[in-house]
């Protein structure tokens, strides 16, 4: 039985690149987007993901391109569901810790 979860990533990249906004790095089911400004999270649903805001980024610029993020994915057949915020923390050992707050 295979369980894997469909991850249109390109489609994703796509969307983004029309924003003008960039994927930094895809590891598994998460999509760190414009230098680690966003994360957008696969769910179960291939069409829908939880999108994440640093919070290190300016609120005002940031909510309006959530906004923007969430409409544009409307439009392109995916659901964007903002869920929140994160933090990344440089360790000691060069890795890096994700939290979401």
């Amino acid at each position: 039985m295979n369980t894997a979860i469909i991850k249109p990533l390109g489609k994703i990249t796509a969307i983004l690149a029309d924003l003008g906004l960039e994927v930094t790095y895809a590891y598994d089911d998460l999509v760190f987007v414009q230098e680690c400004a966003f994360l957008l999270q696969f769910t179960e649903k291939p069409a829908a993901l939880k999108l994440f805001i640093n919070t290190e980024c300016h609120p005002e610029e940031a909510n309006t391109v959530a906004s923007t993020i969430v409409i544009e994915f409307d439009k392109g057949g995916f659901t964007a569901e903002p869920a929140g915020k994160f933090t990344l923390t440089e360790n000691d050992d060069q890795t890096v810790s994700l939290t979401f707050v």
